[in-house]
């Protein structure tokens, strides 16, 4: 399956394809040449967190002591915060060469729209830094439904927006454990022998465990499907020491002393991208998980107004819309879009401050196309809260699966994938 070979750590780097803006292009084969951006909607996974369990429970799962974070389980770090201020000032930057931001001055009233995720505390405040920092001194809000509460914009099926056919999720799983069990990727097996002998190396011959590359298995209780397996435990660890790396720990907090941190982390990452692929990535979980979300994006894309769940009202004059979401965010939008990217210098492709980006463009001879973007920060940029270059190698024009693979989709066609 192509989404799982991507997420399982390919080293194919889309071409970084910047576009034109108000001026024509550089190069007269550009089919951006003299085109104007006329709107965009940006969609960004918060800024670095610490786990979302505590070090004693990572203990009893693992076996391993695990590290103490500055702040509690699941919440942005003051390095987070700097990391993703970086991160968007590279956004604002981009967006005001491309002439959607002014070059001075503010924005005009309404021009732009920042809503963030409820559910936690590092989205609310992820959109409130993005809100800051894209357009400096200009007072932008960034808004949300009160703290903890279920936003269909973000989980349609949690708030009861969307339903989810539990049939067709049970045979995706099915269908997950049984290429698991025949053909599990070369890289994901790699990651899973990797982090054993890393963890746990005798974790398979003992009862309690923990054994990562045992098979995936399938549980249904209360009429629910999900996977369960040490695959899962291991995208966690996975995801959990790129954490730690990226926050700046020391190598022995980041892996138990193992040396080369980075290089080990683009070995065991392949886990993480695995899971998701087989979960969230599935169209059966993500088309209902993004209907409101992805017909947001469809809407606004064609200047139709858009109702926010506090029912305020996105118009056509805003011309800047930005929603601070998680990484299954971005997960779901690449599953109903047909969208799929990796990195060279980033192995976790929806790794923290990771944004995808919506573009209307006005071509030349007056007709519209959108084009998908995805924007991040190299491992070693996270690490260093550095600004990355998105006019650069910070950015990729991704083909649109479900626009027939083109990288320009006329506007109007923009269409989620359809599921059977």
């Amino acid at each position: 399956m192509r989404t799982i070979a991507r997420a399982v750590g390919a080293t194919l780097l889309l071409a970084a394809t910047l576009g034109g803006n108000t001026r024509a292009a550089e190069r007269p084969d550009d089919p951006l040449a003299g085109a104007t951006l006329e709107k965009i909607v940006l969609v960004a996974r918060h800024g670095i967190r610490s786990p979302t369990r505590a070090p004693a429970e990572l203990k009893a799962q693992t076996g391993r002591d695990w590290p103490a974070w500055p702040v509690p389980p699941g919440q942005l770090t003051a390095h987070g915060r700097a990391a993703l201020a970086a991160m968007t000032d590279a956004l604002g930057q981009r967006y005001r060469q491309f002439g959607l931001l002014p070059a001075t001055g503010c924005p005009a009233p309404e021009a732009v729209a920042i809503w963030a995720d409820a559910a936690d505390d590092r989205t609310r405040q992820s959109g409130a830094i993005m809100a800051d920092r894209l357009a400096p001194r200009c007072d932008l809000q960034s808004r949300a439904l009160p703290a903890g509460h279920a936003d269909p914009i973000f989980n349609a099926v949690g708030t009861g927006a969307a339903k989810r056919d539990e049939t067709r999720a049970t045979k995706a799983l099915e269908q997950g454990v049984a290429r698991d069990r025949d053909h599990r990727p070369p890289p994901v097996q790699a990651a899973l022998t990797r982090l054993q002998a890393l963890v746990a190396p005798d974790g398979c011959a003992r009862p309690a465990g923990p054994c990562l590359t045992e098979p995936l298995t399938l549980s249904n209780p209360h009429g629910t499907p999900h996977l369960t397996g040490g695959p899962l435990l291991a995208a966690t660890i996975a995801e959990n020491m790129m954490l730690a790396y990226a926050q700046g720990m020391a190598p022995e907090q980041v892996a138990w002393g193992a040396p080369n941190a980075a290089a080990l982390l683009a070995t065991v990452l392949p886990a993480h991208g695995y899971a998701a692929a087989l979960t969230r990535r599935q169209p059966a979980f993500a088309v209902p998980r993004g209907a409101v979300l992805s017909r947001a994006i469809i809407d606004l894309m064609a200047d139709l107004p858009v109702t926010l769940p506090d029912h305020s009202a996105i118009g056509p004059n805003t011309r800047v819309i930005l929603f601070a979401g998680h990484d299954t965010t971005l997960d779901t939008l690449a599953a109903i879009f047909g969208l799929d990217w990796t990195f060279t210098d980033q192995p976790d492709y929806t790794a923290p401050d990771t944004t995808l980006a919506f573009e209307r463009w006005r071509l030349k001879d007056g007709s519209r196309v959108v084009r998908a973007v995805i924007l991040h920060q190299g491992l070693e940029q996270l690490r260093a809260a550095r600004r990355p270059d998105l006019a650069g190698s910070g950015a990729a024009t991704l083909p649109i699966g479900t626009c027939g693979g083109a990288t320009l989709c006329p506007a109007g066609t923009l269409r989620p994938i359809i599921i059977f």
